[in-house]
């Protein structure tokens, strides 16, 4: 994919990529709170975790396909796909969760499925539109701003399903969904203009061979275990401490709160101290927040559960710059090929995590798998602290010869 869109002005591009991954968002963590009271989950936390699984793994399975679309027809008709996945997705959940063993979890499974070929849709051809329509110098910010609806999302999901469902039942936060998936189509289709794209897509083989490209997919794929890590499980704890459902829900919104706003920091910090620093204090700050979310408090639980969303928007803000300076290194800029690799990392941190937490719950308790995961994010910054040859903001933009429209010969 090369060139700007044409008639798309780059606030138009962050607007409906925001709107569409918020969207996404909303409809991920509505589910949230109401994991408890799902017959068809009844209590366990492998099947929550499998149920999160699930959206990762069609996720993971369709993103490569939309970003080699994405490159060879521009980032509009993908866009406009991953509408009718999302439609799929919000009618499935709002039929299953009254249902109770195999009906009820085949439908769930189904919406989830769904749910996640949009997801690869909206993603990946949102954030290769932005990427093309913005100067490096300037993805750290906007960025930024995407994730801030990402967490929006996350945000609103719960904090509304949650009392939704309290008061009309367990179909209504999904008839919400339908209203923000209505303004999320408008926008889609209004904004979004045909896009001028390479005669030949440059292929994943050669986007893989990139500036660091092992650190930076190593990082998507850590930040987004550390977001799904806690979700299966800690609504589980919570429940056990004496929160309902509106509690519950109200938490996680808390703990996307703390991602909304560490995002456009984190944007803005990448930008100025370099992705690697930035990256390692995120890594130290969702390490805290895990030891804390486990414990036989609910108001250390909770505490946790925010300060592990802060931290991972902080590992997670610089890897979406450094990502695009991959699909600059060649002579035609592949954001398509590029972001549909940090899809894929942040899917498979997306469908590891849960099942990785819902079977260490299973087998030692929940408090002893935070305090694992816990383990595992100080490695990481270890890692992180220790490597010599940190990308700074600087060495991640690419030089005036790869940009957008000019050639290595020009």
């Amino acid at each position: 994919m090369t060139g700007l869109p044409a008639g798309t002005r780059p606030q138009a591009a962050v607007t409906v990529t925001a709107l569409a991954l918020g969207v996404d968002m909303f409809l991920y963590g509505s589910i949230t709170p109401l994991l408890p009271e799902l017959p068809a989950v009844d209590g366990s936390p492998m099947t929550a975790g499998v149920l999160f699984a699930v959206y990762a793994a069609a996720l993971l399975a369709a993103t490569p396909l939309v970003g080699a679309w994405v490159d060879r027809r521009g980032p509009r008709a993908p866009m406009l796909a991953g509408l009718l996945g999302l439609a799929a997705a919000t009618a499935l959940f709002a039929a299953a969760v009254d249902l109770d063993d195999g009906p009820g979890l085949t439908l769930l499974f189904v919406a989830r499925a769904a749910q996640g070929i949009a997801a690869a849709a909206s993603w990946t051809s949102g954030l290769a539109l932005i990427a093309a329509t913005h100067e490096p110098e300037r993805r750290g910010r906007v960025m930024g701003l995407a994730l801030s609806a990402v967490g929006a999302g996350v945000l609103l999901g719960p904090a509304v399903s949650g009392p939704l469902s309290d008061a009309f039942g367990p179909r209504a936060p999904f008839i919400a969904v339908a209203v923000l998936a209505a303004g999320d189509a408008v926008a889609r289709i209004v904004l979004i203009k045909p896009m001028a794209v390479a005669g030949e897509r440059v292929p994943y083989r050669v986007v893989l061979r990139g500036p660091r490209v092992a650190l930076l997919i190593a990082l998507t794929g850590l930040g987004a275990a550390a977001i799904a890590f806690p979700e299966p499980v800690l609504p589980l704890h919570l429940s056990d401490l004496g929160l309902g459902t509106t509690g519950i829900g109200l938490v996680f919104a808390g703990a996307a709160l703390g991602g909304s706003l560490a995002a456009p920091v984190a944007g803005l910090l990448t930008d100025h101290a370099g992705p690697g620093k930035v990256a390692s204090a995120g890594a130290l700050v969702a390490a805290l927040g895990f030891f804390l979310a486990g414990r036989d408090s609910a108001v250390l639980s909770v505490a946790g559960l925010v300060v592990v969303g802060f931290g991972a928007q902080l590992v997670l803000a610089p890897t979406l710059v450094l990502i695009g300076a991959l699909a600059e290194h060649t002579g035609t800029a592949a954001y398509g090929a590029a972001y549909a690799l940090y899809n894929l990392a942040y899917t498979a941190g997306l469908a590891l995590a849960p099942l990785a937490a819902g079977a260490t719950a299973k087998a030692t308790g929940i408090p002893t798998a935070t305090l694992i995961a816990c383990g595992l994010a100080v490695a990481l910054a270890v890692v992180l602290l220790s490597r010599r040859d940190q990308p700074s903001a600087a060495s991640a933009r690419p030089s005036e010869l790869t940009r957008p429209g000019v050639t290595k010969d020009a």
